[in-house]
């Protein structure tokens, strides 16, 4: 039994060892530097949804437009059937 605790001790003190290293990896390397940003991308996603936007702003006052004028469009293509069924009666003399 005592000769199994100093290999353990020996083994603790391997991974903190292994700990250090990573840490000064990771620490020793001075202070980050700032990356300057990909603009042109971002200016191309930008642009991309503009577009959608204004894709999206006309259909939307278009439908709208169309669906204002629904019962006046039918009420004028209602008529003009009428008319036009009635008219070849009206100009033979009717039976």
């Amino acid at each position: 039994m005592a000769e199994e605790m100093p290999e353990e001790k020996e083994m603790i003190v391997e991974e903190k060892e292994e700990i250090v290293e990573i840490a000064e990896i990771a620490y020793g390397q001075g202070l980050p530097t700032v990356i300057e940003p990909n603009m042109p991308l971002f200016d191309l996603i930008l642009e991309d949804a503009r577009y959608k936007g204004q894709l999206l702003a006309r259909e939307t006052k278009l439908s709208s437009g169309v669906l204002s004028t629904v019962t006046f469009g039918f009420a004028i293509g209602f008529i003009l059937a009428i008319v036009m069924m009635l008219l070849p009666f009206a100009i033979i003399g009717g039976v």
